[in-house]
């Protein structure tokens, strides 16, 4: 359920930010103030989050962290809806679902590559050329070191995993042998 909200406010929001032609902005600000806010130590967010203290109190004290904050009118508003509304907590995923958004608007795709020794930079860029043909979209490739794998790569976008390691290949031979 709070999945479906946070999409439905990072529509809500990525709408106004497309309006005034400054979504991608918008969307890195949205990222940054919900960075920072995951950042707070908890007992220093326990009165906004706390209905022991009345909306008003916890109101003002969340309007001094968006002054300090410098944001722009347009997330204070925002992120005022959220909070009045009792849904400032879904401010991380309400990001992580801006971003997806975009990523979808911009025919982008993102993903990871893991593999057992880095892979030097012209590799990775071979491989994100690969899968940007194989996908026909632009892809943005991460890359994880996992030596359990052993050899190969295993590659992640969305749901899409391309499995060639080692490790699979191994497993799936000795199921072949287990049904002999």
């Amino acid at each position: 359920m709070d999945v479906i909200l946070a999409k439905r406010y990072a529509q809500a929001f990525l709408t106004l930010g497309i309006e005034d032609g400054e979504y991608a902005r918008r969307g890195e600000e949205l990222q940054s103030f919900a960075e920072a806010l995951a950042g707070t130590p908890p007992e220093e967010l326990a009165v906004l989050w706390s209905p022991v203290y009345p909306g008003e109190i916890r109101g003002r004290i969340l309007g001094a962290i968006l002054a300090k904050a410098a944001l722009s009118p347009l997330l204070n508003s925002f992120v005022m809806v959220l909070f009045e509304r009792g849904r400032l907590k879904l401010l991380p995923e309400v990001a992580a679902a801006y971003g997806a958004l975009v990523d979808e608007k911009e025919g982008l795709s993102r993903g990871t590559v893991t593999t057992a020794t880095p892979l030097p930079e012209r590799d990775l860029e071979s491989i994100r050329e690969a899968l940007s043909l194989y996908l026909g979209r632009k892809v943005v490739l991460s890359q994880n070191v996992d030596g359990a794998i052993m050899g190969g790569i295993v590659a992640k976008i969305g749901d899409l995993v391309l499995d060639g390691s080692v490790r699979s290949r191994l497993l799936k031979l000795k199921a072949a042998f287990a049904q002999l």
